[in-house]
C-alpha cells in the first residue's frame, strides 16, 4: 500500500511540476515565436494527460457526466479528420456532396482529373482541423490538473496563477503609464495596457477570470482573522488580506487601463458578483460581511468614476457600426451553408473567405464569437458541445450548494464565477484561440467541477 501511495504522489507531484511549466511558458506567448510555444505547450500537455491516465490520477476527480461530455466531444471533434471510406454508405447521408462542398467538390474532381486524388472527410482542410485538435492538449491537461492534484498542490497552482496576473497587470500598468514600444515586446499597441499578449481583449480576459480569485481569497482571510484569537495567527492572516487586497487592486485597475469595451464592463461585473457572492461567508459577526461588501463595491465604483475618459469608449461610435456584425451576419451565412456538419475545426479564417464581402477588405481570421465560430466549424456537433457545457455548468453550481465554506471552497465558487466571465466575454471575441486563455479556463473548469472528496 505504501509504494502505491508513494508512486501516486510522486505522479502527483510531477503533475504539478508540468501544469506550472506550462503557465509559465504561456506567460512568453506573446513575446517568442508563436509555433515554437504552442509546439512546447503541447509536448508539456502530452505529458500531464499520460502521467494522469498512466498513474490513473483522475480517478475519482470529477463527476461521471463531465467525463463522458468530454470524451464525446473529443470523438466528435476527431470524427472531422478521419477518412471516409468511399464504400462506406451513411443511411441519409450522402457524403460525396456534403451540405455547402460544391465549391469545393469541383476542385476536387479537377484535382482527380490530373491524377491527385484526395480523401473524403467531414472537415474541408483537414490539416487545418488537426492542427486546431492537437491545440487542445494544453487545456486538457490543465483540466485534469485541476481535477488530479491534490488540494494543497492546487491551491499553489492557484498561487502561481495569481503571481503570473499580477507580473502581467504590473507589466501592463507600465506600459499604460510610459508607452514605451519595447515594452509591448514588437506586439501592435495602441497606448494600451496589454502585458505579454497581442490583444488586450484577451489580457483583460486573463485578469477578469483571476480576479475573483484574488477577492475570494481576500474575503476568507477577513473571516478567518475575525474569527482566530491567536496573535500570531492574526498577524499572518492580516498579510494575506494585503497581498490578496493587493493583487485585486492591481488586476482591477490593469483590466481597466486596457481600455477593452468587454474588459472594462466585466472587470466591475466580476467585483460586484464576487462581492456579493463571497462577502455573506466571511465568517465572524455579519457586520463584518456587510462591511466587506460596502468596501469593495465602494472601491469598484470609486475606481471608476474617474475612469470616465475610458468608459466613453462605450458610446464614442454606433455599435451598428461595428465591423463585428457584419463578420457575425456572414458568419450566420455559414452556417446555414455547411449545416449540419460545418466546415470542420479550425477552417474558419479559410473557409470564410467564400462568404466574406468585398467591403471587408481585411483578412477576417476569427468570428469574434466563439459560439458563432464553434456552430460553424462543427454544425450539430458544436451545438452539442455548447448546450452541454452549459447545462453542466449549472450542474456544477448545484453540486456546491451546501457545502462548508473552506479555502478551497472559496476557491471553487471563484473559478465558477470566472467561467461565467469568460462565458459572457466570447460573446463579442476569439478568445478560445489564445493559449493562454484556454489554459486557465480548462483549469478553472477543473475546479469547479472537481469532486469534494478528493483530496
Amino acid at each position: 500500500m505504501s509504494v502505491v501511495q508513494g508512486s501516486s504522489s510522486l505522479s502527483s507531484r510531477l503533475v504539478f511540476v508540468l501544469s506550472a511549466l506550462s503557465l509559465l511558458l504561456a506567460l512568453l506567448h506573446g513575446v517568442l515565436i508563436h509555433s515554437q510555444v504552442l509546439l512546447a505547450l503541447e509536448v508539456l500537455g502530452l505529458l500531464t494527460l499520460f502521467v494522469v491516465f498512466w498513474s490513473g490520477l483522475y480517478k475519482g476527480g470529477t463527476y461521471s457526466i463531465v467525463l463522458w461530455f468530454l470524451f464525446c466531444s473529443l470523438i466528435l471533434a476527431c470524427a472531422y479528420v478521419v477518412p471516409i471510406p468511399q464504400f462506406l454508405d451513411i443511411p441519409f447521408i450522402d457524403t460525396n456532396n456534403l451540405p455547402g462542398r460544391s465549391l469545393y467538390s469541383e476542385v476536387d474532381q479537377w484535382l482527380a482529373s490530373r491524377g491527385v486524388v484526395s480523401e473524403t472527410t467531414l472537415s474541408l482542410i483537414p490539416y487545418e482541423s488537426t492542427l486546431a485538435l492537437l491545440a487542445l492538449l494544453p487545456p486538457l491537461a490543465l483540466f485534469f490538473s485541476g481535477i488530479s492534484l491534490t488540494e494543497t498542490q492546487l491551491r499553489n497552482l492557484i498561487y502561481l496563477l495569481l503571481l503570473i496576473a499580477a507580473v502581467q497587470a504590473g507589466l501592463g500598468l507600465i506600459q499604460y503609464s510610459s508607452g514605451n514600444a519595447a515594452l509591448y515586446f514588437g506586439n501592435p499597441n495602441s497606448r494600451s495596457a496589454q502585458g505579454t499578449y497581442i490583444n488586450r481583449d484577451h489580457f483583460a480576459a486573463l485578469l477578469e477570470m483571476v480576479l475573483p480569485f484574488a477577492i475570494g481569497l481576500m474575503l476568507y482571510s477577513i473571516g478567518r482573522s475575525a474569527s482566530n484569537r491567536r496573535r500570531n495567527t492574526k498577524a499572518r492572516i492580516l498579510n494575506e488580506v494585503l497581498i490578496f487586497g493587493f493583487l485585486a487592486l492591481l488586476c482591477f485597475l490593469a483590466a481597466v487601463f486596457t481600455r477593452s469595451r468587454s474588459g472594462v464592463f466585466l472587470i466591475m461585473v466580476a467585483v460586484l458578483i464576487s462581492s456579493f457572492v463571497f462577502a455573506r461567508h466571511v465568517g465572524g459577526k455579519q457586520s463584518v460581511g456587510l462591511t466587506a461588501v460596502f468596501t469593495t463595491i465602494a472601491v469598484g465604483l470609486a475606481a471608476s468614476i474617474g475612469l470616465i475618459p475610458v468608459l466613453n469608449r462605450f458610446v464614442a461610435r454606433s455599435p451598428v457600426e461595428d465591423e463585428r456584425f457584419r463578420i457575425f451576419e456572414h458568419t450566420i451565412e455559414g452556417i446555414k451553408a455547411f449545416f449540419p456538419f460545418g466546415s470542420g475545426p479550425g477552417t474558419f479564417p479559410s473557409v470564410y473567405r467564400a462568404f466574406q464581402p468585398i467591403e471587408q477588405l481585411r483578412f477576417i481570421n476569427n468570428a469574434h464569437n466563439d459560439y458563432l465560430e464553434l456552430v460553424f466549424e462543427m454544425g450539430v456537433a458544436g451545438v452539442f458541445i455548447i448546450v452541454g457545457f452549459f447545462l453542466i455548468y449549472i450542474t456544477g453550481w448545484f453540486k456546491l450548494r451546501g457545502q462548508s465554506w473552506t479555502r478551497m471552497h472559496f476557491m471553487k465558487v471563484s473559478a465558477g464565477i470566472g467561467i461565467f466571465l469568460f462565458m459572457l466575454h466570447i460573446l463579442a471575441e476569439f478568445l478560445l484561440h489564445e493559449p493562454m486563455n484556454t489554459m486557465i479556463f480548462a483549469l478553472l473548469v477543473g475546479v469547479f467541477l472537481r469532486k469534494p472528496s478528493k483530496t
